[in-house]
């Protein structure tokens, strides 16, 4: 039995603990985030939701641990326990609610867990601080992007297991949160991170400790030995049978070094939007300049970088130890997504999901020092706090506007960031189905037009062949609408190069085919699309009306 708080030397009320603290950050994170609820599918919920929905309905486990994982759950990645969660969802509906819900409860139980572990590695007499930072994480709007789009689930899930994780180990338990690591890494490659983070959570729960150092040293040994295990068979099967076919990216500056230069100026973008986050992008393609500059002007981003770095050291010479290990988590939870290694986008506000909780722990010990060293502050520093939780509630819900649907978001998208590739290419889109239904020869060039700029900002890259061959089927349906065949056809067939199981993709090479006089060609393309890489979905059959009856 613990021993009365008294005798712990902890505050016997407001510590923090109570279910009104939880209650509190639960409430804040619905009334911020509630709002996602009444969006559609956006972004690529239509890839990894839509389009796997067979595959999601099915039940089929197995296909979990199997190749054909890639094929079936349309991921570019290994990311196993996110799927799992969408087929879960799944089982209750396919409304885009039920996903949605999903992910906002996750939210809501991340945001707890920030509040235990701060609880966990404050001082007993500052725990009640553990509250602000649970509360900026509850409402930030940063998080709209994971919570609002279900296809970016896994850093939510990535986010839950390692603060599980972390608090197990803290609490003595290996095994349990050597499984949290493990379903971590299942749910996306940002838990790599895991054994820093402990490692460094170790650090600051032992900061004042002298007696059973030695003690210490070996079960942090056999932490080590342990999650090294795991992480060693998790590579062995990440880059092994469950390897992403073909290749997963290409580094957005060229090669590795012109990327990393570039990388200076995303890290002081991520810390600006973790202080005032707004405005936000979907898409970042093309709004951060990779290619070859002068040195003199990478220079202010690469000081401003060099400062936010300094950042954690400074506090921990000055004794802000839980301060610097907050600040220290930010920057090593975006090592796995800073271009180190190739990845597919350049830089996405999710990707400071993870980030956003050791934020949120720096934030809590940061308070508790400034009011130990100056009491009067208290009541404005409470004003200020007020006032940021409603100004961050306020543009959390204006952003949940943006996410309703495709259209708008992509259209704020382009006006923000007008080089965005993918926003050209999603409004290049809605202009061809809105051609497609009214006839109208002005929005099928519209759509032509757009999809071109799209292709001029992103080139088709085989380490991308999903969104390549997008943006290539609608150009070659706009063109086959508007009578130009042979462009078409060449559309067509780069898609279907880099992406050959699209079924759009086929059925629109078949319309070109029968409006060709191939009549067998498209027969055959009809056949592939409908029952080979079937059953369709409603765009498929679409097309496929148009001529399915006249073969």
């Amino acid at each position: 039995a613990a021993p009365p708080a008294a005798e712990r030397g902890e505050p016997r009320t407001g510590d923090g603990s109570g279910w009104r603290a939880r209650m509190l950050v639960v409430a804040a994170a619905l009334i911020a985030f509630g709002g996602s609820l009444r969006n559609q599918f956006t972004y690529d919920e239509g890839l990894v939701i839509g389009e796997a929905d067979p595959f999601l309905r099915s039940g089929s486990l197995s296909t979990l641990v199997s190749p054909r994982y890639f094929a079936a759950s349309r991921e570019g990645t290994y990311r196993p326990v996110v799927t799992l969660s969408y087929m879960v969802d799944r089982a209750f509906g396919e409304a885009p609610f039920v996903f949605k819900a999903d992910s906002l409860l996750l939210h809501a139980a991340c945001a707890l867990l920030v509040l235990a572990l701060a609880r966990r590695l404050l001082p007993a007499t500052e725990r009640r601080f553990a509250l602000i930072g649970a509360l900026f994480f509850a409402v930030h709007p940063l998080a709209t992007e994971t919570v609002d789009n279900a296809s970016f689930r896994e850093d939510g899930l990535v986010t839950f297991f390692v603060l599980s994780g972390l608090l197990l180990a803290l609490a003595d338990r290996l095994w349990p949160a050597a499984l949290c690591y493990a379903l971590g890494l299942l749910s996306k490659e940002s838990a790599v991170v895991f054994p820093i983070l402990l490692l460094g959570a170790r650090l600051v729960a032992a900061r004042a400790a002298v007696d059973g150092a030695p003690a210490r040293r070996s079960r942090l040994a056999r932490e080590l030995v342990v999650l090294g295990a795991i992480t060693i068979a998790y590579l062995a099967v990440r880059f092994g049978p469950m390897n992403t076919p073909g290749s997963y990216a290409r580094f957005p500056g060229g090669n590795r070094a012109a990327t990393l230069l570039g990388m200076p100026a995303v890290l002081v973008r991520y810390a600006r939007l973790v202080v005032w986050p707004w405005p936000l992008l979907a898409d970042y393609s093309g709004y951060f300049d990779f290619g070859p500059r002068a040195a003199l002007a990478r220079l202010p981003a690469l000081l401003a970088a060099a400062a936010l770095l300094a950042a954690p050291v400074v506090a921990w010479r000055r004794g802000a130890t839980t301060v610097a290990f907050g600040l220290a988590w930010f920057f090593v939870a975006l090592l796995p997504v800073a271009n180190v290694i190739a990845i597919p986008v350049p830089a996405a506000e999710r990707f400071l999901y993870l980030p956003l909780a050791g934020v949120a722990l720096a934030l809590s010990a940061g308070a508790a020092r400034v009011l130990a060293r100056w009491p009067a502050a208290s009541r404005p520093l409470l004003a200020g706090g007020v006032a940021v939780a409603i100004a961050f509630v306020a543009l959390a819900n204006r952003r949940h506007l943006d996410w309703h649907d495709n259209d708008r978001l992509w259209a704020v998208t382009a006006a923000q960031n007008p080089r965005s590739c993918g926003a050209q290419s999603a409004i290049g889109g809605a202009r061809v189905r809105d051609g497609l239904e009214g006839r109208s020869r002005a929005l099928l060039a519209d759509g032509v037009a757009r999809e071109e700029l799209a292709l001029r900002l992103c080139p088709p890259d085989p380490a991308d062949p999903v969104r390549s061959a997008v943006i290539l089927t609608r150009l070659g349906a706009a063109r086959a609408m508007l009578g130009h065949l042979g462009p078409a056809r060449e559309a067509l067939q780069q898609a279907l190069a880099l992406e050959p199981r699209y079924a759009l993709g086929v059925v629109w090479l078949g319309y070109v085919q029968f409006m060709g006089g191939d009549k067998r060609g498209a027969e055959a393309s009809l056949r592939h699309a409908v029952i080979d890489l079937g059953p369709p979905d409603g765009a498929v059959a679409q097309v496929a009306s148009q001529y399915m009856d006249k073969l």
